[in-house]
């Protein structure tokens, strides 16, 4: 079964800059994705890969409903989370148990799941007493934990994660690979975007390429791999 298709994918935008203080603006358009197509079936954890520019976010945000297509048809089968940097939207200002439990209800956790929900992610991001320090005072590496393990506990249908397991430290990135290869077992599926050719390597069986917009290679890891170092 198809879990992500995209046919015919364009993404224009049009940059306006103002020449001087008393002169018109001078517009630009800029094609971020030019007919870009392929399926991901369900259970795949698919690397995207590209240089800086090459339309990777952009992707994921036209996926995830961010964005809306100039052309071209997006369709998702299930529910759609996005994960991207160490931080998912959760407030500076409260703990991470907080945030936790405020967002959890708005997800669509069940009020009697909630305090299950809290424990599985205190207990994945194993921050000890720092769980109940305010958001703002954690280290990187702590809020990723905390954005990470809050997103995944969710448990959607489709994960896209733009350089998410590249924050915390060793340790954390472990944990963070092996959750998201148990996605995998359950049958989820994911869209990682990475410059990280071994960790895509080591998660991904199969790659995307992008390269100014462009679709150029969609096949295995190791194939994307050399495509993308231009060998």
């Amino acid at each position: 079964m198809d879990c992500i298709s995209v046919e015919n994918l364009t993404m224009e935008y049009v940059i306006r800059q103002r020449k001087g203080f008393f002169t018109f603006q001078t517009s630009q358009k800029v094609t971020a994705l030019n007919d870009v197509s392929f399926t991901i079936k369900q259970g795949e954890i698919v690397a995207l890969l590209g240089d800086n520019g090459a339309g990777k976010t952009t992707l994921l945000k036209a996926i995830g409903g961010i964005l809306r297509p100039s052309s071209g048809k997006i369709c998702t089968y299930g529910e759609v989370y996005t994960l991207r940097g160490a931080n998912p939207g959760l407030l500076q200002s409260m703990t991470p148990r907080q945030n936790v439990r405020l967002l959890a209800r708005s997800y669509g956790v069940g009020k009697d799941d909630v305090g299950r929900f809290e424990s599985e992610i205190e207990k994945f991001c194993d921050l000890g007493e720092a769980f109940d320090r305010k958001y703002s005072t954690l280290s990187s590496g702590m809020a990723g934990r905390v954005g990470f393990g809050f997103t995944t506990s969710l448990n959607p249908d489709i994960l896209l994660m733009d350089e998410t397991l590249g924050v915390g430290d060793k340790n954390f990135r472990k944990k963070a690979e092996e959750k998201s290869k148990a996605f995998m077992q359950r049958g989820e599926t994911i869209l990682l975007s990475t410059h990280s050719l071994n960790l895509a390597k080591d998660m991904c069986s199969r790659g995307l390429v992008l390269d100014k917009g462009d679709l150029v290679f969609d096949g295995d890891i190791h194939q994307a791999v050399d495509c993308y170092l231009g060998r």
